[in-house]
């Protein structure tokens, strides 16, 4: 069956149209910009201990939301890990939340992925308050308590060495 040029011109730009919406889509998970960071208060992975984000402030914190099911999540640890010792005598706080169902899931991502900062697990708070849709989702919070950059996927060493630098 062969389509009418009028259907076939359709089709290329619903097509196209839902491309866009996708790509736009892909950039509304996390926080905007320029916002306050929302509270975060959640126990740590193997440690009797919570990380409580007002406690952080004065210092910038790198915030990567994941899950031990996600591959994005599973490629995009080695980055934040080099990001993490580069930056470890610059007083930046590196924070994995994992949107996992179990303390264990976000352990064993913890130990096998090599993630050498601090793994939360989320009581739906973070995903909630930082509006993330999308895995991984990593927001750089300033000092100030501020959202700097919001970004989905794996970053880039370059683009995380900068937002860190920023201060």
């Amino acid at each position: 069956m062969k389509l009418p040029r009028r259907a076939l011109d359709w089709l290329v730009w619903a097509a196209i149209g839902g491309a866009a919406f996708v790509m736009l889509r892909r950039r509304d998970s996390g926080p905007a910009e320029g916002s306050s960071a929302p509270r975060i208060n959640l126990p740590l992975v193997g440690k009797a201990e919570r990380f409580e984000l007002d406690k952080a402030r004065g210092k910038p914190v790198v915030l990567e939301v994941f899950a031990s099911w996600c591959s994005t999540c599973r490629r995009a640890a080695p980055v934040l890990a080099e990001a993490y010792r580069s930056h470890a005598a610059n007083d930046v706080a590196f924070l994995a939340v994992s949107v996992d169902d179990s303390l264990g899931d976000a352990a064993r991502a913890k130990e096998r992925w090599g993630i050498p900062y601090d793994v939360a697990l989320d009581d739906g708070s973070v995903q909630r308050g930082y509006k993330v849709s999308l895995l991984p989702t990593v927001v750089v919070i300033g000092r100030d308590g501020v959202v700097r950059h919001t970004t989905t996927g794996i970053p880039s060493s370059k683009e995380l060495d900068a937002w860190i630098a920023e201060r």
